[in-house]
């Protein structure tokens, strides 16, 4: 089975961002999966921020082709449903979910992700926020009442090895790089990111 980058099982997060970027004219798109692969999430005695990236199908396959999915597409083309209703394309070439216990936190490490990536790829939609009334909806729907366990999740959520038909699976990611974390000091006292 695939291993999840840890941020997609975690629990208890109320503050999230959402951040979709598309690489600049002229950028590799190996250049834009190798600097947010390098992206780590701040430490921080006051509360985690997990980090989850991905990436268009398409620029996946490109970047890694042993590990991408052959028949997954990105939503390149506008979904049209019943009634003439559409929901809109909005495909981008990666996407960071940022999530923690509190927002001050995201909000400065979504800076620093901004930032630290502006040389290869410009913010195409900035999303914020926040469980409402403990994972209630505006509406007063509850969210994720029919989500797997945490012991479950893994087989629901991960393509395995022998990845089967697509219509049964979904996409994750993952890096291993070393390098300092969002909004963190280096050793010689600068800050990074």
């Amino acid at each position: 089975m695939s291993t999840p980058q840890g941020g997609i099982f975690a629990l208890g997060t109320s503050s999230h961002a959402y951040l979709e970027f598309d690489a600049l004219a002229g950028q590799r798109g190996r250049d834009l999966v190798d600097a947010i692969s390098s992206l780590r999430e701040p430490w921080t005695t006051m509360g985690g921020v997990n980090l989850v990236a991905g990436f268009r199908p398409e620029l996946w396959r490109e970047v890694a082709p042993d590990d991408a999915p052959p028949d997954v597409e990105g939503f390149n083309e506008d979904v049209v449903g019943v009634d003439g209703f559409v929901m809109p394309a909005t495909q981008h070439d990666a996407v960071l979910w940022l999530s923690g216990s509190a927002y001050d936190v995201i909000f400065d490490t979504a800076r620093a992700a901004i930032a630290s990536l502006r040389d290869r790829a410009s913010v195409a939609e900035e999303t914020s926020s926040w469980s409402y009334r403990y994972d209630l909806d505006l509406t007063g729907f509850i969210d994720g009442t029919k989500n797997p366990t945490l012991i479950d999740a893994p087989e629901v959520a991960l393509i395995p090895k022998a990845a089967p038909e697509p219509a049964e699976r979904s996409c994750s990611s993952r890096s291993g790089s070393t390098t300092p974390r969002l909004g963190s000091r280096s050793r010689s006292g600068s800050r990074s990111g």
